[in-house]
């Protein structure tokens, strides 16, 4: 299902197109055998979101940038995927047991991401912190990762597995013979969770007064801790 996921998303982007609003209820599955990606209402050409917009979408798939208000890129939407690889070892949606108002959004900007789940294989767990980095710059391509889980797939089949190098066949032996997750995470969702997309009642403006807020605190703890540790080595040096 990842891989039809992104390969639909590899069409979106080939567009010179951005999806802008993906999670789990924008992907269909027709007849256990289809995967498409729905609901394009947003997508829209690169080129248009020069300008900056109000926040809209489900708050545990937006990439952190977005939440700041900076333009949508392709980059945006592999974070949106790397929540829907989490949802696949979970069972549950990313983040169902918060409110999904500014204050996740603040602990998604300072780097807050669900809890990988035991049994995991490890090189899942490599792609997803890849695909939800908070540089976008960092995340890989739509291309880069669907060449990745065609690897974990179909690689096996086409050649021999003895002449695949260590890495790779570590790899995909841990994906072929993953046992089934098991977590601790609550099925309940919280009463203020939203998994559609809606116009959010915070603005990037005030997101980023509190972060920026919130940095220039620490940063003033970190001088006094400095000034501190400065005074106290000369009643050292005084003493002596």
């Amino acid at each position: 299902m990842l891989y039809e996921i992104i390969s639909g998303l590899i069409n979106i982007h080939k567009q010179n197109l951005i999806h802008c609003d993906l999670h789990d209820g924008n992907i269909l599955n027709h007849n256990e055998s289809k995967i498409y990606i729905s609901d394009l209402g947003l997508c829209k050409p690169i080129k248009s979101f020069l300008k900056k917009y109000s926040i809209y979408g489900v708050v545990p798939f937006m990439a952190p940038e977005i939440l700041r208000g900076k333009p949508y890129t392709p980059a945006s939407d592999i974070y949106s995927f790397s929540m829907i690889m989490w949802e696949f070892t979970s069972g549950i949606p990313p983040f169902n047991n918060r409110a999904h108002g500014i204050q996740l959004s603040l602990d998604i900007c300072e780097g807050e991401r669900p809890e990988i789940i035991e049994n995991t294989p490890q090189c899942y767990v490599d792609l997803m912190k890849r695909c939800w980095d908070e540089n976008p710059l960092k995340r890989p391509s739509s291309e880069i990762v669907l060449n990745i889980i065609k690897e974990w797939i179909f690689l096996p089949y086409d050649r021999k597995i003895e002449d695949i190098n260590e890495e790779l066949k570590c790899n995909i032996m841990e994906f072929i013979n993953a046992p089934i997750g098991h977590n601790n995470l609550t099925t309940e969702s919280h009463p203020q969770a939203c998994y559609t997309g809606r116009l959010l009642d915070f603005t990037s403006k005030k997101l980023n007064e509190i972060l920026e807020s919130k940095n220039s605190q620490a940063s003033i703890k970190l001088n006094e801790m400095s000034l501190s540790e400065d005074l106290n080595e000369y009643k050292i040096e005084d003493l002596k």
